[in-house]
């Protein structure tokens, strides 16, 4: 569906801006989140896709239609309804046309907004109205750029879960940006996390979380936990003493520990300061601080509350931490 192929844009002489010798393949139907730190090249990635900006070098191939959303339309003030009908330029009857309408208004709960004109709807429902227009005529590829990122969380998952059930039934190829991990995990088939125009890692979002390639995608996937070990006469030399741990590979590196895959222990345990306190999900995060370094720990919300300005003792919870190989 997209075949993308060694392609290379810069925008400056030194070559920081822009994509670099970028790869990519996106089967029909498939949902890629590009990710990554303002600047990285997602949006000239997206560029490229849409043709809107020419590769200097490289191959792009994509079957079909592509609709790109947000644009930069300016909405006439008329009716909705006549309005996406006036979008289609699909070779079907009028019949057909006002019934197409109403289908993209009954997934994206706008129906009783159909009869009204444009400026008399609010943000979120221009939006849904927008999106409805790039959807009408079935593409066969969808490119969204930070879409709703203005709207409240709530509003913006709402469209959402209406916008990725709809593609999934029409298999639909999406490639989308967004800055948020929880909607990148729950809608994506794949994730490209970029750094400086290039893929640091692609994969499913288990891959990502679970076997981040290097320390940049860890820490992009939250992770915030990070300890020197070193590989010595088989076994791990780790803050807490050696260690024999089978799942971790056999060489120096970073183990990372979870914020919640932490034990408290009187022996052996790391002993830092309880510094800060907050809520965050449904669970309370709390800021240690050891001699060494900042430590966080996240527990149940309905946990009893550890007290702020005392010492407790922490042990990893082997089981639960990775490693990165150096």
């Amino acid at each position: 569906m997209i075949k993308a192929s060694e392609v290379t844009k810069q925008f400056d002489k030194r070559g920081i801006a822009g994509v670099h010798k970028m790869s990519l393949n996106l089967d029909q139907g498939q949902v890629m989140t590009i990710m990554g730190p303002n600047g990285s090249g997602k949006s000239t990635l997206l560029n490229l896709l849409s043709g809107r900006v020419h590769p200097e070098s490289g191959e792009i191939s994509i079957d079909g239609a592509i609709s790109s959303f947000p644009t930069d339309e300016t909405l006439e003030n008329m009716n909705v309804q006549k309005f996406l009908i006036r979008s289609i330029t699909l070779d079907i009857d009028e019949e057909k046309k006002i019934q197409l309408s109403r289908d993209l208004a009954d997934t994206f709960e706008f129906t009783f907004q159909l009869r009204q004109n444009i400026n008399e709807l609010s943000s979120g429902q221009k939006q849904k109205v927008l999106l409805s227009k790039e959807l009408i005529n079935r593409p066969a590829l969808l490119l969204m750029d930070e879409p709703f990122a203005h709207l409240d969380p709530f509003t913006r998952k709402d469209i959402l879960s209406g916008l990725f059930q709809y593609i999934r039934y029409q298999g639909i190829t999406v490639l989308w940006v967004t800055h948020d991990l929880e909607e990148a995990f729950q809608f994506s088939d794949q994730i490209g996390l970029m750094n400086f125009g290039k893929f640091e890692q692609q994969g499913t979002p288990e891959d990502l979380v679970r076997t981040p390639r290097n320390l940049f995608v860890a820490q992009f996937m939250g992770y915030r936990n990070f300890f020197s070990i070193k590989y010595e006469n088989g076994s791990w030399q780790t803050p807490w003493g050696s260690r024999q741990m089978a799942q971790l590979a056999k060489s120096d590196g970073i183990l990372i520990v979870p914020d919640h895959a932490w034990e408290f222990q009187s022996q052996d345990g790391l002993e830092v300061n309880i510094e800060t306190r907050h809520p965050a999900k449904q669970t309370m995060e709390y800021r240690l601080k050891s001699p060494e370094k900042v430590i966080f720990l996240t527990q149940g919300s309905q946990l009893k509350l550890l007290e702020m300005g005392s010492k407790i003792k922490l042990t990893p919870k082997w089981e639960e931490c990775f490693h990165i190989a150096l």
